[in-house]
């Protein structure tokens, strides 16, 4: 007998549903050819070194481990890295599903739908800037009153080790920092690192974002702490970004704790919010190291949107 229902974690579009869907497709798909970006389509299983661990495995018939798609990133890099090398810079886009382990290798899975795009072959500010302004503009396209919080990866790993973090103890405060868990950050601190600019610089981590206003001030009290160059640098390009985004069409503010991501972020990190929405409805960020772990090295920037949070938002 046929189950009534799909698995758990997927679902089925019918309808009004699947129409919106497209209607929503169609119009990102405009405004990334508009921006001069082309569609690529990659395949919905690869080798499974492609991808993190968040994956679904399993043994094919000649024994290979494969995956299904968990991510468009590693394979638009895998593309970008092998098919098209030597190509500078790249502007491709994507749009379709990806399948991750909700927690652990023994963990339910869940079915996303998703649309992006990549730059590749691009290392400035203003390459990052580009890829900011698309993410807003394509929230627009859509209907949807978006901001975006900025970050830098890269600042909290010079903190991290200009501290002398053990990896348990960056782990415990990326996520005492993540959740924006003052009193444990500050017991971890106390505890664990020793006094000086970089346990100042870490505890300001838990602060609330900063509207692009006050940007500015938030940055310059974090330069005075920054306790070596690395952290100096992230600061850096987390100003030239604002700077060289100052047309954004949606409201833009700085998270110095924003450090979550993919484990191949180098850069800038941001998230995509929108009006209604309980969870961020996308983002991205640069990733200077993820091409040559598979072929030709660029440096690249993108972003992903949330269709399943976006759609019921948009139009």
């Amino acid at each position: 007998m046929q189950p009534a229902t799909p698995l758990p974690g997927t679902q089925d579009l019918l309808f009004e549903a699947a129409r919106r869907l497209r209607r929503c497709e169609a119009t990102l798909c405009q405004r990334f050819e508009s921006k001069g970006y082309a569609e690529v389509i990659p395949p919905a299983v690869e080798a499974a070194d492609v991808f993190g661990p968040e994956a679904f495995r399993a043994l094919d018939r000649n024994g290979r481990l494969i995956a299904l798609r968990a991510d468009f990133t590693a394979q638009v890099a895998r593309i970008a890295a092998t098919r098209l090398s030597g190509m500078s810079p790249l502007r491709l886009y994507y749009r379709g599903s990806v399948v991750r382990r909700v927690s652990s290798d023994s963990g339910p899975l869940h079915e996303g739908l998703q649309a992006g795009c990549e730059l590749v072959g691009a290392a400035g500010p203003e390459a990052d800037a580009e890829i900011l302004a698309l993410a807003a503009s394509s929230l627009h396209a859509l209907g949807v009153q978006g901001r975006i919080s900025l970050g830098s990866t890269g600042y909290f790993s010079a903190l991290a080790a200009a501290a002398g973090a053990s990896p348990r103890l960056a782990t415990a405060l990326n996520d005492a920092v993540d959740r924006k868990d003052l009193p444990t950050l500050r017991g971890l601190c106390e505890r664990e690192v020793p006094p000086g600019k970089a346990r100042d610089a870490i505890l300001m981590l838990a602060q609330p974002p900063r509207p692009q206003a006050e940007a500015r001030e938030l940055i310059a009290k974090a330069e005075g702490l920054a306790p070596s160059e690395e952290a100096l640098h992230a600061l850096q390009r987390i100003s030239a970004a604002l700077a060289a985004a100052r047309s954004l069409g949606a409201e833009l503010e700085v998270d110095l704790g924003e450090v979550r991501g993919l484990g191949y972020y180098t850069g800038i990190v941001f998230n995509l919010y929108a009006a209604g929405a309980p969870r961020p409805v996308g983002g991205g960020g640069r990733y200077d190291t993820l091409l040559g772990r598979v072929g030709d090295p660029r440096p690249a920037v993108g972003f992903s949107l949330d269709l399943d949070a976006l759609v019921p938002l948009a139009c």
